[in-house]
């Protein structure tokens, strides 16, 4: 399937029309991932991509690149207090990708965070505030044809516990907290903030995963962390050989017919 790079965007009639005659756009295309100077075939490790690694995504699986994750960079580990035992979890944080695409419908790649053995925050005793955290940041590419419009940030594997009153422990990755006294994160239930924008090819990451640990002498609190991950979307493009495509190209085609036959 050849991509065009001139392309017009359908209009809610278009899709309407094309609905109304029972007609379907071409079906999901698998996705090929490349891990560029990682040891691994499915993941690379922050490590690797800090040290020049990158990752790439053909959406629809025909050769052609739609996202590229590189220049990772500025990595940084904080704590409080230093008596909090937690160590730098870089050598153990590693990043694998997925990527969706359905012509003239959507489109988008997913980075998912593992960070092998977690976060674990858990003050021992006492009234105690702990805290860690990591940032670092990456550019995201995407191809002329597929501009992106969204980012989503998601935590889809932690969990926190902690007082119910005062300052609740809590996880951060971006926008998205999970916070309470008993809560939990996973992939069916994430907690996600998502961004919207005018479409862009190019995007600069600036990434902050926090985590802090609230208890009272009563009460322990704990705040753990796993799994996070980052969806990039793209406008929808129609494509040459679906229907939406098809409609667009040919300006709303099937009315054209009708109206010839007429």
């Amino acid at each position: 399937m050849t991509k065009i790079r001139r392309y017009t965007i359908p209009s809610a009639a278009v899709l309407a029309v094309a609905a109304g005659v029972g007609l379907a756009t071409a079906p999901a295309q698998a996705a090929m991932v490349a891990y560029n100077g990682c040891a691994s075939t499915s993941f690379c490790t922050l490590t690797e991509l800090l040290a020049g690694g990158s990752i790439t995504v053909d959406e629809d699986g025909n050769g052609t690149i739609e996202k590229t994750f590189d220049n990772w960079m500025n990595y940084e580990f904080t704590k409080s207090p230093m008596a909090n035992p937690v160590a730098d979890p870089l050598d153990n944080i590693q990043v694998s990708a997925t990527g969706t695409y359905i012509p003239g419908v959507s489109g988008s790649a997913t980075l998912n965070y593992t960070i092998v053995g977690g976060i674990n925050l858990a003050p021992p005793s006492g009234n105690a505030n702990w805290t860690a955290g990591i940032s670092f940041e990456f550019d995201v590419t995407s191809a002329g044809y597929v501009p992106m419009t969204r980012q989503i940030d998601a935590i889809t594997g932690a969990s926190v516990t902690g007082p119910t009153t005062g300052t609740l422990s809590n996880v951060a990755f971006n926008g998205a907290t999970l916070m309470g006294s008993n809560a939990s994160a996973t992939p069916s239930n994430p907690e996600t903030d998502t961004m919207s924008f005018a479409p862009t090819n190019t995007l600069a990451i600036m990434n902050n995963l926090s985590l802090l640990a609230r208890r009272t002498t009563a009460i322990p609190g704990t705040a753990s962390v796993t799994t996070f991950s980052q969806t990039f979307t793209q406008a929808v493009i129609p494509e040459p050989g679906t229907v939406v495509g098809l409609l667009v190209v040919g300006g709303l085609g099937l009315a054209m017919k009708r109206k010839q036959q007429g």
